[in-house]
């Protein structure tokens, strides 16, 4: 990307910063520098990465893209006192970005999977069908309406909690409900002992989960295990029967009510200009490649409106229909989302990369 001249010097003459803030310092970009580390290097909190890019769109016109050599200024934070600019250590001369068909080395394409082939002899629901027959099939198909997000999806999204205690909850698991069980793991149809002290009553349904790991800097990786059906009620104690399992269930896993939520076929996400920018935190799993399924945090929840349905596409993108990747949100916090690669041509998708809200439920 060519930058001006007056785009560069301007960096130099910044009359004055946003919400008035006092310059802290400037930081010289080295390679794999990314707005997310900057902000955890200078303010202790990733979160406020959007501080450094407010205080730079003369030189940073894409938050994704931060370039070897780039002065940039690193802003106080509002009511902050300005600070001593930390010592930056020596570092190496940057190595220039090798191209692969115009891409720079760190964004080469790498994993795809190549198509597989047409079996000789292989069969699909057209076969032995009429034109006729198969044109029919075709429109009906197209006029089935689906729901964008299923309940399952929803219910089975992994969230972030705070960095230290347990995540909210309503109870624990205590164990098998029948004599003489001692399997290690609970199962679809298993009755369990839920210890809980808030009321429930018989029928309703209560989501299970537990504590998966930490990211670090971010928070704790929530996985729901399943979702049980309450069909007694004790003394600070119910019985429910499991009937939905997501991942191994295990007794002390913690129960809380199921999330409210109920799709509507026929309601998809509609385009919009100008979206908010959102950052990926991180991932709920620990894979070293993004693959379509994921489920990556974001730092934008309801209370910036977020719902469940609405789509992300890698920031800088000028088609919000692009298919280099999208991510759909399936679970929503107050501050924070869940979202799940749609699709993907390459893998984008990482911690610090920038997303913005291309589609918005209705």
């Amino acid at each position: 990307m060519v930058r001006s001249a007056a785009a560069v010097i301007a960096v130099f003459i910044l009359p004055t910063f946003a919400l008035g803030q006092e310059p802290q310092g400037t930081h010289t970009v080295v390679r794999d520098d990314t707005l997310w580390d900057l902000a955890q290097r200078y303010y202790t909190n990733p979160f406020e990465w959007r501080v450094i890019w407010n205080a730079n769109r003369e030189v940073v016109e894409d938050p994704n893209w931060i370039y070897p050599d780039e002065v940039l200024v690193i802003p106080g934070l509002p009511g902050q006192a300005p600070a001593d600019t930390p010592a930056e250590p020596a570092q190496p001369e940057p190595e220039p970005a090798a191209q692969v068909q115009g891409v720079p080395a760190d964004l080469v394409p790498f994993g795809l999977r190549q198509p597989r082939p047409i079996l000789e002899g292989s069969r699909t629901i057209f076969f032995g069908s009429t034109d006729e027959e198969r044109a029919s099939m075709v429109q009906r198909s197209r006029a089935l309406e689906y729901v964008p997000v299923s309940n399952d999806m929803v219910y089975s999204a992994p969230w972030l909690s705070g960095l230290e205690g347990d995540p909210e909850h309503s109870g624990y698991i205590a164990g098998f409900a029948d004599r003489g069980e001692r399997a290690s793991s609970i199962r679809s149809f298993d009755r369990i002992r839920i210890a809980m002290s808030s009321p429930a009553r018989v029928g309703a349904h209560l989501q299970l989960f537990r504590v998966d790991r930490t990211i670090p800097d971010v928070g704790q990786v929530v996985i729901p295990t399943g979702v049980a059906t309450v069909s007694t009620i004790g003394n600070g104690e119910v019985v429910a029967t499991v009937v939905k399992e997501y991942h191994r269930i295990q007794q002390n896993d913690f129960v809380r009510a199921l999330p409210t939520y109920e799709g509507e076929a026929g309601v998809y996400a509609e385009e919009v200009p100008g979206g908010s920018e959102a950052m990926i935190m991180g991932f709920a799993g620990t894979h070293v490649l993004t693959d379509i399924g994921h489920v990556a945090f974001l730092d934008l929840g309801s209370d910036d409106g977020i719902t469940i349905g609405d789509e992300f596409i890698l920031y800088g993108e000028a088609i919000p229909t692009s298919e280099d990747g999208t991510l759909q949100v399936i679970g929503v916090s107050e501050t924070t989302s869940s979202a799940r690669v749609l699709s993907m041509r390459n893998d984008i998708f990482r911690q610090g990369v920038v997303v913005r809200l291309a589609k918005k439920m209705p």
